[in-house]
């Protein structure tokens, strides 16, 4: 069973998987339109079998290209990084973070 829930960054989400397999359906249907039509104007030099084996090469560019921006424009987007603010100490960032939750441990005017 599939779960819904979550997904890694470079796993394909469930409801754009259609769109995935439709975009690998029409690359390699260029393909195969290519590998025939080029296969025509190689044998028999027949012209516009190689004019067609360009059009199918070109059409199977734009199909790869279409399918980058449909991918790229899918992905969650991640926030800039910022590198550390003027005048703080890198070593005493986020990672060394202390709770006083105890009443012992706060912290006190001498130190």
């Amino acid at each position: 069973m599939i779960a819904l829930t979550s997904t890694s960054s470079w796993e394909v989400p469930v409801k754009s998987y259609a769109v995935h397999l439709l975009f690998h359906a029409l690359t390699l249907l260029c393909g195969a339109a290519l590998g025939l039509a080029g296969t025509l104007w190689w044998a028999t030099g027949n012209v516009p079998a190689g004019w067609a084996a360009f059009a199918a090469l070109l059409l199977g560019i734009a199909v790869l290209v279409l399918q980058w921006r449909h991918i790229t424009a899918s992905a969650p987007r991640s926030r800039p990084t910022r590198g550390p603010r003027p005048g703080t100490r890198p070593e005493l960032g986020a990672t060394a973070v202390q709770r006083y939750d105890d009443p012992a441990g706060a912290p006190t005017r001498r130190g």
